[in-house]
Order: C-alpha cells, then sequence, then structure tokens
C-alpha cells in the first residue's frame, strides 16, 4: 500500500512538473517552487516520544491519513509547540488562542515558525478519557512565505501525567 501511495505521488509530481499547463502559465518558477513546498509539509517521518512530568499535560496529535505517524505535541500553558512536516521536527511560538477550552487547550490555535510558516490549528473535542480527552478530528494548515497552504486532517488526544 505505501509503494502503491508513493508511487502515486511520484506520478502527480512528475506530470505536474513535466508539462506546463494553462494555470502554469505567466507563473514564476518562484511560484512553482513555492507551490513544491507546501507540497513538502506532508510527513515524512514522525516525532519521538515526548515526556510529561507530574501534574503535566499534554497534546498529541497523529496524522489522519497515517495514524502511525505522531506529528504534532504540545505542552499545556508553554506556548509552544513541535511539529514534523517533511523529515524535520520543528519548533512553533504561539500566536494565537482562541476558540473553546478544551481542557488546558484551545479549540484554535496559531502558531509561526522560524522560517515564518504559519500554522493554525483547529481541533473538535470527542470523548472524555480519564485523564483527558480524545481530539475527534482536527486539521492543521500551514501557509508558507509564498502564501501556499497544505491541509493535513488529526486525530489524537489532550491527556494529563498523574501527579
Amino acid at each position: 500500500m505505501k509503494l502503491y501511495l508513493s508511487l502515486l505521488l511520484a506520478a502527480a509530481l512528475a506530470a505536474c512538473s513535466s508539462t506546463s499547463t494553462g494555470r502554469d502559465r505567466g507563473r514564476s518558477e518562484a511560484d512553482r517552487l513555492a507551490e513544491l513546498a507546501a507540497l513538502a509539509t506532508i510527513p515524512e517521518s514522525a516525532l519521538g516520544p515526548q515526556t510529561l512530568l507530574p501534574g503535566e499535560c499534554g497534546l498529541f496529535l497523529w496524522s489522519k491519513t497515517d495514524p502511525s505517524k505522531f506529528i504534532f505535541f504540545s505542552k499545556a500553558v508553554s506556548g509552544t509547540a513541535l511539529i514534523t512536516q517533511g523529515a524535520e521536527p520543528i519548533d512553533l511560538t504561539m500566536t494565537r488562542a482562541g476558540g473553546d477550552l478544551f481542557g488546558q487547550f484551545n479549540t484554535e490555535m496559531s502558531y509561526a515558525s522560524v522560517a515564518g510558516d504559519e500554522i493554525t490549528l483547529g481541533l473538535t473535542p470527542g470523548a472524555v478519557l480519564d485523564g483527558g480527552q480524545r481530539v475527534e478530528a482536527g486539521l492543521i494548515t500551514t501557509t508558507n512565505s509564498g502564501g501556499w497552504q497544505a491541509k493535513l486532517p488529526v486525530l489524537g488526544v489532550r491527556a494529563c501525567q498523574p501527579e
């Protein structure tokens, strides 16, 4: 299945880059490269294990399209997060929080990367668990400096380490 998806993605990228379409006319090479960079936000790897100290809470998100990939982590009240896009983890700084309260998190959050990308996160809370709550659905939207967006559906959990 992974081989099939890899071949499908490679074929799609080759088709996009091999010929000029009506949509490509008038677009600069920089615009085409920015679009490919937006595609690179699809995670190739996953985050490693994350640790919570007693009493700390965290938000853990996995790619909905590949639930084996743990791609987003944030400790409550830290104002920071870690995301994997492409092959390397990226440190994020929170720029906005809104929506409804979801434990120690909000259902709408925005972050910025050092590279200037804007990452927005929208969450739909799910069932309450012992020590946490499921994320029924979520969407991570990455907007790069060229204005290109990539959207990645996620699922996950917010959980607290008992004291």
